[in-house]
């Protein structure tokens, strides 16, 4: 699953009314202030929902499948503490109060352990580093942020309304580490399952290579057979035919020793020049067969030609005055 951490969101920077059911009887003339415990109360309200939408709107973008209750529950678990608290300005047409105060929130080492196991599966930046890169001041799993908020009383001074007036990139960021965490078990699965297909693979493949291996050795024994086999073969035939080739040259040197002198020297010019001529044809032929044939070759074709050039010796014997 390809992880998308700047997410489009719908939230605007302005992010929705929340009331609070506690009264603010301790409040006169209408009038709340930033630090005002039940403010304080609403705010963290707001921080906690916010959160909850945020990681139910990332869960959903997406795609991951997972328990809704599970994911409030992560949700929930975190915790937000407001110090520093300050009026930033006050509305002179209004009781609205613009606040400013220091947030800080501490993300369980489980959480972000379990959520980095998913990042680096994925080969994604882990919390730490995608904290700088959002701008997110992140120390030893523990977040710090300037949370800018308004407070307002009702009317008659029976509840307080908050909004919050940034937090979207803590909110996101908060979403973004809860959503991987709880995709630890099924990331951890599938990579159990990779895993077990690598060793499969590997062992298919040392099995294909030591059958091939095997298939590689049958085969060299057969060729060698086959070599051995073709080679006593040519030997046998080699054999018959040197014996074929050195009786028809014998029976060519006694025709030519019946001859006479005059005979013999008007023929040897020519007989010269058949010799060459024969020579370089059996050549040919030899280097045309295949190697382990090739003498064979050679000598047959030696003994068809001395077998002609007898019958023509001897008819010009038989012919010459």
């Amino acid at each position: 699953m390809k992880l998308q951490f700047a997410l489009v969101l719908s939230f605007p920077i302005l992010i929705g009314l929340v009331g609070c059911d506690k009264g603010i009887s301790t409040i006169s003339g209408n009038a709340v202030k930033c630090g005002d415990e039940n403010s304080l109360q609403l705010i963290k309200t707001l921080l906690k929902d916010n959160t909850q939408s945020y990681v139910k709107n990332i869960a959903s973008n997406e795609g991951v499948m997972t328990d809704s209750a599970a994911l409030r529950a992560s949700a929930s678990q975190i915790d937000f503490t407001l110090a520093d608290v300050r009026t930033s300005k006050t509305d002179p047409n209004s009781t609205k109060v613009f606040c400013v105060a220091a947030l800080s929130t501490t993300l369980n080492s489980e959480l972000v352990n379990r959520a980095n196991f998913v990042t680096d599966y994925y080969e994604q930046a882990n919390l730490s580093e995608l904290a700088f890169e959002q701008d997110i001041e992140m120390d030893n799993n523990t977040i710090s942020y300037s949370l800018e908020y308004a407070i307002q009383p009702t009317d008659d001074g029976t509840n307080i309304y908050g909004q919050l007036q940034n937090g979207t990139e803590l909110f996101d960021f908060i979403g973004t580490a809860i959503v991987n965490s709880m995709q630890k078990n099924s990331v951890q699965s599938l990579k159990s399952q990779q895993q077990k297909a690598k060793v499969a693979t590997k062992l298919a493949q040392s099995k294909a290579q030591e059958d091939e291996r095997a298939l590689v050795a049958e085969a060299t024994v057969l060729a060698r057979r086959e070599a051995a086999g073709e080679l006593a073969e040519v030997s046998a035939e080699q054999a018959k035919s040197k014996a074929t080739m050195d009786y028809k040259r014998s029976e060519l040197n006694k025709l030519w020793n019946s001859a006479s002198d005059e005979v013999k020297e008007s023929l040897a010019e020519g007989q010269r020049e058949w010799v060459a001529e024969r020579d370089e044809i059996c050549v040919n032929r030899a280097r045309e067969a295949d190697p382990a044939w090739q003498e064979y070759v050679r000598t047959e074709c030696i003994t068809e030609l001395i077998g002609e050039r007898y019958y023509e010796v001897k008819e010009y014997i038989d012919n010459y005055e």
